[in-house]
């Protein structure tokens, strides 16, 4: 138990070193010009321990926002919540505002982000008809996408209004549950709290 203990932290401290070195090369230059090398150099470490921790670039930058983001089902209102971690944002500011303002990183996160929306609606699929399901996917990769489109806006432009305000606003922007669509789950935004 001792040794996956400390293996887990080491794998962490990587995963970190990884992550700094990335951070400092990008204000050394563009991140589409940054390699595995350059990073792998930077932290002190060989290629294969980069490789061990991480498929790509890309991949260090998503595993750095998925400490921001997260979601989770409520069963009983039948709700996706979104939630978002603004203690985190404000800790990391300098960083993601470094990764969110890049083009190439943006277009990832929104492709991962439509995957992730997919597997969400997946346990919806033998719960709902075919149209609703469709309605479903749509009305939930809309929700969440555009939430976190605002909620990046938001923090790039220096969170230009309270942190409450925005969840507020997102939560009355997401579209209610009519009854014609009552079986398909809404996305509310909350701070997360732990």
């Amino acid at each position: 138990m001792q040794k996956s203990s400390s293996h887990n932290r080491q794998v962490q401290r990587t995963k970190s070193w990884i992550f700094d070195a990335l951070m400092l090369l990008m204000d050394e230059k563009p991140y589409e010009n940054i390699t595995v090398s350059d990073i792998a150099d930077k932290a002190g470490i060989a290629r294969p321990t980069f490789y061990r921790n991480f498929d790509d670039k890309d991949e260090v930058v998503l595993q750095y926002l998925n400490n921001s983001f997260g979601t989770e089902n409520d069963d009983k209102q039948n709700n996706i919540i979104l939630l978002f971690d603004n203690k985190y944002l404000i800790k990391h500011q300098k960083n993601l505002k470094k990764i969110l303002s890049t083009a190439s990183i943006e277009n990832r996160i929104y492709h991962e982000l439509q995957k992730y929306t997919l597997s969400l609606t997946e346990r919806y699929k033998k719960q709902l008809s075919a149209e609703d399901y469709l309605i479903c996917r749509y009305k939930i990769c809309y929700q969440i996408t555009g939430s976190l489109r605002i909620i990046f806006d938001w923090f790039i432009n220096n969170m230009p209004m309270p942190v409450d305000n925005i969840i507020s606003m997102l939560n009355a922007m997401n579209v209610p549950k009519t009854v014609q669509y009552r079986n398909i789950p809404g996305v509310i935004v909350r701070l997360k709290t732990a």
